[in-house]
């Protein structure tokens, strides 16, 4: 069984202590082995053992930033297919063993489905372009089952590019609604910016997610950590996967 894990890093939002703290939680957490692949466009401070790749060869859409927003993840859809792949973002925390579902066999590229917000008001509010149920923090596909996404995506561009200004509200308002994308099931992945109280860790989870940047665009909550802000038992659950 091959599994290969990839992440993104390009910018400074984040250095590169979230890229090896990442590595560390999943090799504590993962009890398979895997291969983890850092697309970046500065691997300076990057532990050795983590690969890496141009991030400049993973944008082919002609489109600016906002537009969109993270479709470079897309493209590991086309580039990968291995037994098991699975991409995840550096703003995450993974506190539990997460080997059952990064193994599993997928008929359907796997996203987060956000729990933690009421889909009621979602879709009271559906089409606004607002609100959105999905998450692409922790996805996973099996073997080539994730590429029709990509070639959609690459046929449908300019349509889509000028539709969505983000990947998560394209995901949900594209293909969700057809039924065209595995949901992982409640239990695994929290928000620990609307978690109450904020600073309590769900023990019966596997991953907290902190995810700011959508937070901001919608303005709530107001108090909203990165994962460097945080405290108590996440502050040291992060910082202990130097020793992984």
């Amino acid at each position: 069984m091959k599994l290969e894990i990839f992440t993104f890093k390009w910018g400074t939002k984040y250095g590169p202590e979230y890229v090896n703290r990442l590595y560390g939680s999943l090799l504590r957490h993962i009890n398979v082995p895997f291969n983890f692949t850092c697309i970046t466009d500065d691997a300076t401070g990057l532990r050795k053992e983590i690969k890496t790749l141009d991030y400049k060869t993973f944008d082919p859409f002609p489109y600016p930033k906002d537009r969109i927003f993270t479709r470079e993840k897309l493209v590991l859809l086309n580039h990968s297919m291995a037994d098991h792949n699975m991409w995840i973002d550096l703003d995450v925390l993974i506190h539990g063993d997460i080997t059952e579902y990064v193994t599993r066999d997928l008929e359907k590229p796997t996203f987060i489905f956000n729990h933690w917000n009421s889909i009621d008001e979602t879709m009271r509010r559906f089409g606004w372009g607002a609100v959105c149920h999905i998450n692409s923090s922790f996805v996973c596909w099996t073997q080539d089952r994730g590429k029709w996404l990509y070639d959609y995506t690459v046929k449908e561009i300019d349509k889509i590019a000028f539709t969505y200004n983000s990947l998560d509200k394209y995901l949900f308002y594209r293909h969700w609604t057809k039924d065209n994308l595995g949901l992982w099931e409640d239990g695994i992945v929290y928000n620990y910016n609307y978690n109450n109280p904020k600073n309590e860790m769900k023990s019966d989870y596997k991953i907290a997610l902190f995810n700011t940047s959508h937070i901001q665009m919608t303005g709530r909550p107001k108090d909203a950590l990165e994962l460097h802000e945080a405290e108590g038992w996440a502050k040291e659950m992060w910082e202990s996967y130097d020793e992984s």
